[in-house]
């Protein structure tokens, strides 16, 4: 066997974990309060629940955001300091010296993960009714919003993108749920002053700054399938303006993966992730390094119902290093950042299950670098302007067993304006701009997005309407892959139009409902012509439409009901009902929340994903009941045990593929300060 014994990088991670577990043990405790629940899909986070501190990576989701034009002055030296020093200080949405205001809005919080006993970003944003976390074909999890898929999603950590330099996307699987202080998204594409891509959606995940009090968070779970898993976050001040944040964790399992005529495989899965963020702050500006490594080690689920080849994913790592400087000069705000992404990855195929024959490897280095800058400033009282530039560089070498190789990068450029303006209960906000692809042969395109938002003066409703068009280019696994890529692929285009309703009354009862249309054009999946031998290809013009629907109402104090339902359809100009794969027209949930007895919130959800069509063939809908019960042991201590697939149901969530069924997990998280 090539594998490496499976739990031998999460044994590395055990001395730090308990260091730093008895260096949290001896740290001061604090008296925490719970944060309110923001306005988001979620159900409220449980009650009595230790709270993240408000610190400077800590939000008040229930506050106004400041306006536009007068956003809080940076900290003062003398603030800092006292920040280092285990002051706490609010902050409101986000950092208040932020120099540009992202049109996101927030979905949920790190005390709301906590609670809910989420593991890392995949299983925080399948709580979301209008996220689709799906298994990826090659290992991993990926993210599917109204149909938008394959590196149409932006997924942003601290204001960059870590979408691969190669396959496109993001295994949501790779972010623990220690570092994550706040979730926020948006349906609608990617403004074009954040620089390219982004056609279908937009979620941008903030975590912990490194200044700020002393701290320790350290989380250990474990589930039935069986996988076992510890994470942990620490952040200390170095000097009086210098602050430093690590996090490392570590999973491993040992889940048996089933194959035809009652085989099955281990799945030998072993994963070490690390990051760390070096945080400079000093009156007016900020510096911030950031960097990222993980390495991992699985054989990806094979068809349990038609005979295959297995793919063990032999090494795969990805680093990612990247710089932000902020600077205010006047009332003048600059912002500038850089990146380098790298991934790594051998892939081997065997023909059996005892991985004796090999059918073929692969070999993929694949690199990003790129960099973006942002200038904003006031205009009067009510405006104010922004302008952008950004450079995104992907390139890769993919060989393969018999000797062939294949190469390609691709190059792309944005130049964005944008205008808010903030009047009373009106909210405007329009951007601009240009994308320029070098590599790719696509002429360039323009870019826009335009939101409108307006909240009464008095009463519980916001109504807001966005418009946007927004493009891709194909990723370089979709051109340059040997067996199904398709170099003479084009770019994605997408625009979109969407109403959002909202009805919040003090946070006791919240109605939403979102219709939208998008008409999409060059989206990109396998060909059905057999002519074609599976690879990739361009659809023609695509109509989507539907509505996103969500409620929730406290019944009486601790006892919340709420649901949400989901309808989508597609249509193609050229063939008709139903081209995307994997696409329901109807989803659904409904859920309650209490606390029958005190220091104790339990909650039951239901699911509901209707019929959708993979590869042409049908994949019936299925229901799945889960159950969470979280309960604080001490002010230090929580406790969260969740149980997935309660009735064990097994669905096929795509042609022959089956999920582990009932699945309990128990997460134990200490936090100190």
């Amino acid at each position: 066997m090539i594998a490496e014994p499976m739990f031998a990088r999460v044994k590395c991670l055990i001395p730090t974990l308990a260091a730093t577990l008895l260096w949290g043990g001896q740290a001061r405790a604090e008296d925490q309060t719970p944060a309110e629940a923001p306005a988001s899909e979620a159900p409220p986070a449980a009650a009595d629940v230790p709270a993240t501190p408000a610190s400077a990576d800590q939000t008040a989701t229930t506050a106004e955001p400041t306006s536009i034009t007068e956003q809080a002055p940076a900290l003062s030296d003398e603030e800092l300091l006292k920040q280092s020093q285990a002051e706490t200080i609010e902050i409101f949405d986000e950092r208040p010296d932020k120099p540009f205001d992202r049109d996101t809005d927030v979905r949920l919080t790190g005390d709301q993960l906590a609670a809910r006993g989420a593991t890392d970003l995949g299983t925080a944003l399948s709580l979301l009714p209008d996220v689709t976390v799906r298994d990826a074909g090659r290992g991993g999890f990926n993210i599917d919003v109204r149909g938008a898929r394959k590196g149409a999603v932006t997924i942003l950590i601290d204001g960059v993108n870590v979408t691969d330099p190669y396959y496109g996307t993001f295994d949501v699987s790779t972010i623990p749920i220690t570092d994550i202080v706040q979730i926020r998204m948006s349906t609608t594409p990617q403004s074009p002053i954040d620089g390219p891509g982004g056609p279908g959606g937009v979620v941008e995940v903030l975590t912990r700054d490194a200044i700020g009090e002393q701290m320790i968070i350290a989380r250990a779970t474990g589930d039935s399938l069986p996988s076992v898993g510890v994470t942990g976050t620490a952040r200390i001040a170095l000097k009086k303006y210098l602050g430093l944040r690590i996090s490392a964790g570590g999973v491993g399992g040992a889940r048996d993966l089933e194959l035809p005529m009652n085989a099955a495989i281990g799945e030998e899965r072993h994963s070490a992730t690390g990051s760390t963020r070096l945080e400079y702050r000093r009156g007016d500006a900020r510096l911030v390094l950031d960097g990222f490594l993980d390495s991992r080690h699985y054989i990806s689920p094979p068809s349990d119902t038609t005979s295959s080849s297995i793919l063990m994913v032999d090494r795969e790592t990805s680093a990612r290093v990247s710089t932000k400087g902020d600077l205010r000069r006047g009332k003048l705000q600059l912002q500038a950042q850089g990146w380098v992404h790298s991934l790594n990855r051998r892939s081997r195929y065997y023909s059996d299950p005892a991985l004796t024959t090999q059918a073929q490897t692969e070999d993929l280095e694949a690199m990003r670098i790129g960099g973006m800058a942002l200038a904003t400033h006031p205009i009067g009282k009510d405006a104010r302007w922004a302008v952008s530039g950004s450079v995104d560089r992907d390139n890769a070498r993919v060989a393969v067993l018999n000797g062939s190789v294949s190469k390609g990068d691709v190059t792309m450029f944005e130049l964005a304006a944008n205008l808010q303006y903030e009047k009373k209960t009106v909210r405007i906000d329009a951007a601009g701009g240009a994308a320029l692809p070098v590599g790719v042969g696509a002429d360039p395109w323009p870019e826009g997005k335009l939101v409108v938002k307006w909240r009464p003066r008095f009463g519980p409703l916001e109504v807001s309407a966005t418009a946007g068009r927004k493009g891709r280019v194909p990723s370089l696994r979709e051109r340059f892959d040997l067996t199904t890529g398709n170099p003479a692929l084009g770019p994605e285009m997408a625009s979109t139009g969407e109403v959002r309703a909202s009805y919040d009354i003090k946070d006791r009862i919240k109605l939403e409902v979102a219709p939208f249309y998008k008409r999409t054009n060059g989206m990109v999946r396998v060909s059905l012509d057999p002519a074609d031998m599976g690879k990739l290809t361009n659809l023609g013009k695509l109509s989507i439409y539907g509505i996103d629907t969500q409620a929730r109402v406290e019944i009486i104090p601790n006892l919340w009901v709420g649901g949400a339902y989901n309808f989508i359809k597609a249509h193609s100009d050229d063939s008709g009902d139903d081209p995307l794969d994997r696409l329901p027209h109807h989803r659904g949930e409904a859920w309650v929340q209490g606390s029958p007895i005190d220091k104790l919130t339990l909650l039951a959800r239901v699911r509901y994903f209707g019929d959708s069509i993979d590869k042409a063939m049908n994949v019936d809908g299925y229901t799945l009941l889960e159950a969470t019960a979280t309960a604080p042991i001490t002010k230090q201590y929580l406790a969260v045990l969740r149980v997935e697939d309660l009735l064990d149901v097994q669905p096929e969530t795509r042609a022959g593929y089956h999920t582990a069924g009932r699945v309990i997990t128990l997460v134990l998280q200490g936090q100190w300060q």
